[in-house]
């Protein structure tokens, strides 16, 4: 029984001082990174806008969450390399060891933390950062600024076995739902399934009416062979419905966690590809993991950097090797959003191997 509250009152202690140490290492790095935006949004500003300080402060708080989401690999790694400097400074672990407590028994309590922290990111504050991104886009856009991204063209697709009719706007208009500078390009499938171009719309607006159609203004005709005609208005029958103009009008930002699978789907069936969205959702379902492999990685930094000393040693060794994991991890991302690599590999590659690494060196540094 005193063996078991021993085990207990240490794993608390130790997870105690990872929570406090990656507290203070996640209020270091927001810090920074809302001081970088406020002053990047100040630049962006248009001269004819009228944004206040609190304002644009305001807009910052909200994209916060999203910044952070970027860097939380990096809090948890100099997060822990933190408590484990601290506890080795004051002599803590050296008595661990010295009372026979391996680096796999007061690492425990860490990995379970650190875990912990990225399954309830990927289920809760991301959830939080995609809506507080959404909403920062849309006050911003009201405010007439020039801080928040553009979220690039809108493009829809439809049609059967025997058409296909590409879409394309320069945006949508959030309160009409109008497409504006939008361009209808209609192509005939052939027998081997081969997509031949077919008729050209372009218009100033385009205006989804309920009974199922669209209602093109200003619109220039072009077919091959066939003279430029420019009219007034014309209708091209449509399946898109009112619901899907309006999700795609909103989410000019990431769908969260719990809409992810939803969204994918939507996109395979409007025929477009949603590699980037299962990237997405498989990089959220492997954040644990890639939180539990810099967990490693800091262990091995800061073990093997506490028999020689150095402090600055311990931060330049951590922070090589961090930004060589998410250099990685970028890079084998981007090839899975193009599909040279499949996304589950591209996802879960990085994490498991710098995972196996940590756990394949540590286990060398205690057992020999």
């Amino acid at each position: 029984m005193n063996t078991l509250l021993t085990r207990a009152t240490l794993n608390r202690y130790i997870a105690i001082r990872v929570l406090r140490s990656l507290a203070i290492t996640f209020m270091v790095v927001t810090g920074i990174i809302m001081l970088v935006d406020f002053v990047e949004g100040s630049r962006n500003i248009g001269s004819d806008t009228d944004i206040s300080s609190f304002q644009l402060a305001y807009l910052t708080l909200l994209k916060i969450p999203y910044l952070i989401e970027q860097t939380i690999p990096f809090v948890v790694l100099f997060g822990v390399m933190g408590a484990l400097y601290g506890l080795n400074r004051r002599s803590e672990l050296i008595v661990m060891r010295a009372s026979g407590v391996s680096a796999w028994r007061f690492l425990l309590p860490v990995i379970f933390v650190t875990g912990t922290l990225g399954l309830i990111w990927s289920l809760l504050f991301n959830p939080l950062a995609s809506q507080m991104m959404s909403q920062h886009d849309l006050l911003s856009d009201n405010m007439g600024g020039q801080t928040q991204s553009d979220g690039g063209p809108v493009w829809l697709r439809e049609g059967d076995d025997f058409m296909q009719t590409v879409i394309r706007a320069d945006k949508i208009e959030d309160d009409t739902k109008i497409l504006i500078n939008p361009s209808f390009f209609q192509l005939t499938l052939d027998e081997t399934g081969g997509a031949v171009f077919s008729r050209r719309f372009d218009a100033q607006k385009a205006r989804l009416i309920t009974q199922g159609y669209w209602e093109l203004t200003d619109v220039t005709e072009n077919a091959p062979g066939e003279i430029k005609q420019a009219r007034t208005t014309i209708s091209l029958p449509t399946k898109i419905t009112s619901k899907q103009l309006e999700d795609i009008g909103e989410k000019q930002t990431a769908p969260p966690f719990w809409a992810l699978p939803s969204a994918i789907k939507a996109n395979e069936r409007a025929g477009f590809s949603a590699l980037a969205l299962r990237m997405q959702f498989n990089k959220l379902l492997a954040l644990p993991i890639m939180l539990i492999a810099m967990t490693f990685i800091a262990a091995s930094v800061s073990m093997h950097l506490t028999r020689q000393g150095g402090t600055l040693r311990l931060l330049i060794t951590g922070a090589a090797m961090g930004f060589g994991v998410y250099f990685a991890d970028s890079m084998v991302s981007a090839f899975g959003e193009v599909a040279l690599v499949p996304v589950a590999l591209a996802a879960w590659s990085v994490p498991l191997f710098v995972l196996l690494s940590g756990i394949s060196y540590l286990s060398k540094v205690e057992d020999g």
